[in-house]
């Protein structure tokens, strides 16, 4: 009896040794696939009727770095060291994703220790103020927003040392200042900087999007606020998911804007995604851009977050036309 008894014990042993040896493979198989779902950089796509004007105005008077470009369709601009905007020329052709007649349903805010200045160089422009910086105070922040001329928001803005930001400020602290290109032609005064972006997203169910951003995408929440809670995304890009009814925006279901995140890994993304109930793929299998000569450029993730905002993975591959934004995020 007591030989049949450790037998048992055994086989139950070796069962018990398996299911963990099992699990633990499972596990060290999830964190490998958790690793390569990264993000190195944010971007938000635009939407213009007229092209050559939000050129001018983020190219010359903004005086952001073109790291890639479609001729005469779309122009990515670097703002920070991880965060970017894209322009999208809405020519009628239907090539992009949104036509600029839908709602600008994104503020964009770029930071930065030099609101004062930002604002002397805004008004010597004419460009478009809706409000100017007030004093800071005791506020955890302050700024002034400006549209651009297809009608989004910019929002100028400083981070102070405070209560709210006591998780923000050592990152914003790391992060450093981008300065218009040497030898580049614009009208912005050397000495201007930007170190950060946020990219305020409004939706109608707030509880909805925080876990679609916290728990599918896996960012982290840093900063609350009474009106907003700010999660980081790449070293220097943060989402910031906004209140419905107290922003400067209200959510709307159509939007011209695609919430671009930039990756090494699409696939990783792709895999992850694909299993997820709150986000919806726009297409079936990984999509594939192309440059005019049919080489390969990106591959992309594109879905829908819980409230219709267009979401792009972007993994630019190791090509030559993608020398200059795989530069600027470090590959």
């Amino acid at each position: 009896m007591p030989q049949i008894i450790y037998r048992i014990f055994i086989v139950i042993s070796l069962i018990t040794i398996s299911a963990c040896s099992q699990s633990n493979a499972q596990q060290d198989m999830d964190d490998v696939k958790e690793v390569t779902r990264d993000i190195i950089g944010n971007n938000a796509f635009l939407y213009y009727r007229n092209y050559d004007e939000a050129v001018n105005f983020y190219g010359n008077s903004m005086g952001f770095k073109n790291v890639f470009e479609f001729p005469g369709f779309a122009i990515i601009y670097q703002t920070s060291p991880t965060t970017f905007i894209t322009l999208v020329n809405d020519d009628g052709s239907g090539r992009g994703m949104h036509s600029a007649d839908e709602p600008k349903t994104i503020a964009i805010a770029l930071l930065t220790d030099q609101v004062e200045e930002w604002y002397a160089y805004a008004v010597s422009q004419n460009m478009d103020i809706r409000n100017p910086p007030k004093p800071l105070g005791d506020s955890p922040h302050n700024g002034f927003l400006v549209t651009d001329p297809g009608g989004y928001i910019l929002e100028f803005e400083y981070f102070a040392p405070h209560e709210e930001n006591v998780k923000f400020i050592p990152l914003l602290d790391n992060s450093k200042n981008i300065y218009v290109e040497v030898g580049q032609e614009s009208t912005r005064p050397a000495e201007l900087g930007f170190k950060a972006s946020i990219y305020w997203l409004y939706h109608k169910d707030a509880v909805a999007a925080a876990d679609f951003y916290s728990d599918v995408m896996g960012l982290e929440m840093i900063v609350k606020q009474p009106f907003s809670d700010i999660y980081t995304s790449s070293p220097t890009g943060y989402i910031g998911l906004v209140l419905d009814g107290v922003g400067i925006h209200s959510a709307s279901h159509e939007k011209a804007v695609n919430v671009g995140f930039l990756t090494s890994n699409a696939q990783a993304w792709f895999d992850h995604l694909k299993d997820q109930p709150t986000f919806e793929l726009r297409t079936k299998e990984l999509y594939h851009e192309s440059g005019a000569d049919g080489t390969i450029l990106i591959d992309i993730v594109i879905g829908y977050d819980p409230d219709n905002y267009y979401i792009e993975i972007d993994e630019f591959l190791d090509v030559k036309a993608n020398d200059a934004i795989r530069s600027a995020v470090g590959q």
